[in-house]
This record gives C-alpha cells, structure tokens and sequence, in this order.
C-alpha cells in the first residue's frame, strides 16, 4: 500500500469509525432504533446516513474517474470552500439532508450496520490506492454546498462529516443511558 495523503486520511477516517462503532456495539437493536420523537434520527440512522453518503459519493467519483482527463482542476477558490464547509461542519451547526439523498433507514441491528459500513469501506480503500497521483488536482465531486472537491478535499469531507454526527450519536447514547 502507497502511504499518501489519501491513505493517512483512510485510515484517519477508519479509526473515526471503529470509535463510533465502539460505543455502540453492545446497544440492543432496541436501543440503536429508538427515536425520542418523529423529527429525530435514531442511532440506526445517523449511521446509516454516514454509509449512504459515503458509498453515494464513492460510485460518483468512480464515475468521473473514468474521463478523469476531462473533469475539471480545483483552484484556489475551491480549496478555500472547501475549507469553509469543513470549518461549518466542525460547528454545532445543523444541515438539512441533502435532496438528492433518500431518508436514512433505520431497523437494523448493530452486526448489518457494521457489515454494511465494513463493505462500503472496502469499497473506498480500492478507491484510495488506485486513485491516479497525478490526477490529484482533479474535481471528483460536486458537493451541494461547496461545490467541486478534489479528492483530498473529498476526504476531508467524509472525515469532517463523521466527526460531525458524533455529538449526535453520543446525544443519543446519554439520552438512552438517562433512560434506564
């Protein structure tokens, strides 16, 4: 495996994610599909959002990697959106899901979480070590917000984006535990 940007981000992005499924392992499919009220997310879907927009984002940017030639450069002004986006989501700020993104599911139980989540990751690791050094400066993503992201950017994104949804999953988990 090449160590790079891409990679140190990987696994970055890896270890976000065995923390979170470490809090969560030992919760009952109850517990990780209770929601407090209708407007609210349970566990089961914030994480489930994560894998969603994860793998979404992957597929696209396996798409433009076939005429990657032909996808735009990042400049200077999408190096600094992306930086603001990422600044937003390291916030308490709340988005709205964005439109072309279905309802997170919920339902599931801790092991089809972490079996999906595991597939959608093995799934961007062939991304990460193939992805063309060269090709760096590339737009691979188009983020409603920010606009079009390289994939350093795009990293960022997912990296920043977890971290994002942790304050909610550990909302939820004090809310559960306050409830016993």
């Amino acid at each position: 495996m090449r160590t790079n940007k891409l990679v140190l981000k990987y696994i970055e992005l890896s270890n976000l994610k065995g923390n979170l499924l470490d809090k969560i392992k030992d919760l009952s499919t109850a517990e990780l599909n209770h929601k407090f009220s209708e407007s609210e997310w349970c566990i089961t879907q914030v994480i489930d959002h994560l894998v969603e927009s994860e793998t979404g984002i992957n597929k696209y940017i396996n798409f433009r990697l076939k005429n990657i030639n032909e996808q735009p450069s990042v400049g200077l002004t999408n190096y600094i959106k992306s930086k603001v986006l990422n600044k937003k989501l390291k916030s308490e700020e709340k988005f709205k899901v964005p439109s072309g993104l279905s309802q997170p599911e919920a339902g599931a139980d801790f092991e089809q979480l972490k079996e999906k989540w595991d597939d959608s990751r093995m799934f961007l690791i062939k991304t990460v070590e193939t992805f063309p050094k060269d090709k760096m400066n590339k737009a691979v993503f188009m983020h409603p917000i920010a606009g079009l992201l390289s994939m350093n950017h795009t990293m960022s994104f997912f990296i920043n984006h977890l971290k994002h949804h942790i304050p909610q999953v550990d909302s939820l988990l004090l809310r559960l535990e306050n409830q016993k």
